[in-house]
């Protein structure tokens, strides 16, 4: 298979993008695009060129991949639908590999793949795959890396330490895979780069697994005299409660976020990714020492 050169971003002033933007110029493997929405705003390394694209024109995103051999989508959960019509341009420009929005979850896994919030990410996946199937010089790979470590201790997604009062969920011993920000634009490199080791696959990455006692144990490490207050979280009591959201129509974070916990802490759902690519992608492994310099400034301000 031919090495990878010409390759595109779609979706890089998110929380992911601009970790995957650094990982593919700092690699030097690379010619970078960039692909903007035509009302953007947002400004990138002069090292990438930056196209204004308008995501709902099959017309323009074709004309914008002319050349192109790679396509990577870090666009966010509401522009998923966008995806589809991006895949379709890819084709038609010749592209030959595409690394969807996914970076996430185990969706191989039937009980988080059925959770509501990755419907969209799921219709993608089987889009992906059936166009695959039907076009030969196109592949895809999708990435899998479990919860975004840093991301996730600094914004208090993982364990929300605010307060000395964090929520821990279930039993608070179920191991979850985590991988940060860097780590995963390692591993899009890695795929870049062997093309053929990672054509029509999924893909998985993992820096350390946790568990949120464990990061709470860390935490009270770091503040020495500090009281905590865990408060406990029942999963089973939020997943109901977010399907009873979804019978009314409420699509928002309150409805969606409890799903994303429950495939991350859940027993059955996967959180603890089972096989991983680390070394096929380069990505090291972390150590608990290296999460507690991740943590001490969250815990300690």
């Amino acid at each position: 298979m031919a090495s990878i050169k010409n390759v595109v971003l779609a979706g890089a002033s998110g929380n992911l993008g601009p970790a995957i933007l650094k990982a593919l110029l700092g690699s030097r493997k690379f010619n970078v695009t960039v692909f903007a929405r035509e009302s953007s705003k947002a400004t990138f390394p002069s090292a990438a060129k930056v196209i204004k694209v308008n995501y709902n024109s099959l017309e323009s995103l074709t004309s914008a991949l002319q050349g192109q051999d790679a396509v990577i989508s870090t666009l966010s959960a509401v522009a998923l639908s966008d995806q589809s019509l991006l895949i379709d341009a890819a084709i038609a420009s010749g592209v030959r590999r595409f690394l969807p929005s996914e970076f996430g979850s185990d969706l191989e896994n039937p009980k988080a793949r059925a959770l509501p919030v990755y419907a969209g990410k799921v219709e993608v996946q089987n889009y992906l795959v059936d166009k695959a199937k039907t076009n030969p010089e196109f592949s895809y790979t999708i990435v899998r890396n479990g919860f975004f470590l840093d991301w996730g201790l600094q914004v208090g997604f993982i364990i929300n330490t605010k307060g000395f009062k964090p929520t821990i969920y279930g039993s608070g011993d179920q191991e979850f895979s985590t991988t940060s920000l860097p780590a995963v634009g390692q591993a899009v490199v890695g795929v870049l780069s062997r093309p053929a080791e990672t054509a029509n696959k999924v893909v998985y990455v993992e820096e350390i697994a946790l568990t949120q006692n464990k990061l709470l144990a860390m935490a009270k490490k770091l503040t020495p005299g500090q009281s905590w207050e865990p408060v406990h979280g029942d999963l089973d009591a939020m997943k109901a409660a977010s399907d009873a959201r979804l019978k009314k129509g409420l699509f928002d974070d309150e409805t969606f976020v409890p799903y994303i916990y429950m495939a991350g802490y859940g027993e059955g759902y996967g959180g603890k990714l089972e096989k991983v690519d680390n070394e096929l992608l380069g990505v090291k492994r972390l150590t608990e020492a290296d999460v507690e310099a991740i943590l001490k400034p969250v815990v300690q301000g």
